[in-house]
């Protein structure tokens, strides 16, 4: 199989990822058919992709498709709790594992409590940019995992996701203020590996089904880290 993830400092329990293969989710129909509709939508972008899009535009051409791809219903730019007012910057996406999900969280928005069914909230960068090093606009460098582990406290969600677009790395509550502890993949390099394998571990771990569980068993990263 195409080498297209890194389990960083053990992020995951090793000998679980070697099991991924066995859950009953690995053969789930929609893993073909989300792969064949991101696998398109890149030879689509991949010439604008290429000229580096800034931050808005990466969550806007691509990495909001690849949301809808996974199933998620997804939400931009929510108010942290404290409401509209509040000096706490806002995760770029709020994830949801079903609209009927989001529709109960909606009278409850600017609150903690309209966080307590989402998933997982996300930090997007510019396409194809360094995920260990940002510039602010003060001209201040630090890690951009930092927005991560502060969007988790603020919401108290348990799982956040740092992505340029094309690398996704996933962090815990636990362990995100440590910065350096998270599972890595490179979505592209799974999408045009022609290893329809890579991609299962992208989706087994990023998607709903993944971060929320599925009809045949629980949360896919809940058994991953045990």
């Amino acid at each position: 199989m195409a080498e297209v993830y890194q389990n960083v400092n053990t992020f995951f329990v090793d000998e679980r990822i070697d099991e991924m293969s066995s859950f009953p989710e690995w053969k789930a129909d929609k893993i073909e058919k989300a792969r064949r509709e991101l696998e398109e939508l890149y030879e689509k972008r991949q010439a604008s992709l290429e000229e580096e899009p800034a931050e808005l535009e990466t969550q806007y051409y691509w990495v909001g498709y690849v949301l809808r791809a996974l199933g998620y219903c997804s939400t931009i730019s929510e108010p942290p709790p404290g409401g509209l007012e509040a000096d706490e910057p806002r995760p770029d996406f709020t994830l949801f594992y079903s609209a009927e999900d989001f529709r109960r969280a909606v009278a409850l928005r600017g609150r903690r409590e309209f966080f307590a069914s989402a998933l997982g909230v996300m930090r997007v960068l510019q396409w194809d940019s360094s995920l260990d090093e940002y510039v602010n606009e003060e001209g201040q460098t630090y890690s951009p995992a930092f927005d991560v582990d502060r969007h988790l406290r603020n919401t108290g969600t348990s799982w956040g996701i740092l992505t340029n677009g094309r690398l996704w790395r996933l962090y815990h509550r636990e362990s995100s203020g440590l910065m350096n502890t998270y599972f890595e993949i490179d979505l592209v390099e799974a999408l045009m590996s022609n290893d329809a394998d890579a991609f299962k571990y992208f989706w087994l771990i990023f998607s709903p089904e993944g971060l929320g569980g599925s009809e045949v068993g629980g949360a896919i990263v809940q058994r991953l880290l045990n």
